[in-house]
């Protein structure tokens, strides 16, 4: 046969896609002075006679697997941070042992209780000491209340997280939404009026954002009057309907706020994206400009998404004590306030120090979640993925599970 037969146009729009990603690993050929020059690819390249025995050269890098490292820098991190706290705290003016004595206590009162609570001792000794004691699990004694500072904690923690964790549904749920509607969407005034209302939102204080909510939904003084504004069930979540009514509109002034600077990231994040060749690439496999940013832009996206998410939480759990104070809730927030106006120092530095390992934790959930999102990661990390091709997997990953989607539609 002299000719070759014309392709089909499906097969024509599909042959860009399914040989996206193979083409990446193919040799490359090169016309030059008219003589053909194959060059091999980097991964081929790589693969010596010497490089495929590590055993056979001492000199051989041995990489530490990414979860060890997180979990040592972790460590590390923490150790710092309870000394940081630990010598912030005795810098401040007061002293504990007076708080408690009173007005009224004598000189040799105030040092017998200074020494009951440990603090004539050296500050190298009395670190040392409240280290050991949290790693057995005592966080110590409030002096104020003389209950244990950790069983404290858990009961304030039982509406501080509640509170973090719908804030950050209410969100997500605002954010993503009206992020990709941001980009998607056909009318120009309506891309313009989202952006301004993102703006407008964002720069709203919680104090004012959570009084406006009151006085529209707050039970008694609001002009709908459907929610309650005020405290928490004296019998926690053995009444889950009244607690989940109870931070409702505290959940709603921290989650509008956050989500309208969320929405923003989005945008942004997708409008990136959408400069690059792998849209155009879902394009032409027969995606919508709308289709390939929520099905293909989205996954892309993804891993910035999850750290500004897990940044907004972090965020969350210290911009409560405002939304705690206004709405009077017994959160932990109130409860760290309450300590450090009463100067129970003791309580406070425990206190603090499991706020930053949240955060902490926080911060590691985020890394652990963004290297699985983003495969470029992985070379980095020594589980020998390709960084170049990384994104390239994952577009066509979306683009053909998009693609078997839609033909599993029309059958």
């Amino acid at each position: 046969m002299t000719g070759k037969p014309a392709q089909s146009a499906q097969a024509a729009q599909v042959a860009p896609v399914a040989q996206a990603a193979p083409a990446a690993q193919t040799a490359q050929v090169t016309q030059s002075a008219g003589q053909t020059k194959t060059s091999e690819p980097r991964s081929a390249a790589l693969r010596s006679p010497h490089s495929q025995s590590p055993r056979a050269h001492a000199h051989v890098h041995v990489r530490v697997p990414y979860v060890v490292r997180r979990l040592a820098a972790f460590i590390v991190a923490a150790l710092v941070q309870s000394a940081v706290i630990f010598a912030f705290l005795r810098m401040l003016p007061g002293d504990a042992a007076m708080v408690l004595g009173g007005t009224t206590a004598t000189p040799e009162q105030t040092a017998r209780l200074r020494a009951q609570m440990g603090l004539d001792r050296p500050y190298p000794v009395q670190y040392l000491s409240w280290l050991s004691d949290v790693l057995h699990g005592n966080l110590g004694v409030s002096q104020l209340s003389g209950k244990a500072v950790g069983a404290q904690v858990g009961v304030r923690m039982e509406v501080t997280l509640p509170l973090a964790v719908l804030g950050l549904a209410v969100a997500l749920a605002i954010g993503i939404p009206l992020g990709v509607l941001a980009v998607t969407a056909r009318s120009a005034k309506l891309r313009r009026a989202l952006q301004i209302c993102a703006i407008v939102a964002g720069s709203i204080p919680a104090l004012w954002g959570g009084l406006l909510l009151v006085l529209i939904f707050g039970k008694g003084v609001g002009l709908l009057g459907v929610l309650p504004s005020q405290g928490f069930p004296s019998g926690g979540w053995r009444a889950p309907g009244r607690a989940l009514a109870s931070l409702a509109l505290p959940a709603l002034s921290i989650g509008i706020i956050t989500g309208a600077q969320l929405l923003r990231y989005v945008r942004s994040a997708l409008v990136d994206v959408c400069d690059t060749d792998y849209i155009a690439q879902a394009m032409v496999a027969g995606m919508t400009r709308a289709q390939a940013v929520r099905r293909v832009g989205l996954r892309l996206a993804a891993p910035q998404i999850v750290s500004v998410a897990g940044l907004a939480f972090a965020s969350m759990m210290t911009g409560v004590v405002v939304v705690e104070n206004l709405f009077a809730l017994p959160g932990f927030a109130t409860l760290l306030m309450n300590d450090l106006k009463g100067r129970d120092f003791l309580a406070v530095q425990s206190e603090l120090l499991l706020l930053s390992l949240l955060f902490l934790v926080m911060g590691l959930v985020v890394d652990m979640l963004h290297h699985a999102l983003d495969p470029r990661l992985k070379d980095a990390a020594g589980f020998g993925a390709d960084a170049d091709g990384g994104a390239a997997a994952v577009a066509s990953a979306a683009v053909v599970s998009s693609a078997a989607t839609g033909e599993g539609d029309e059958a």
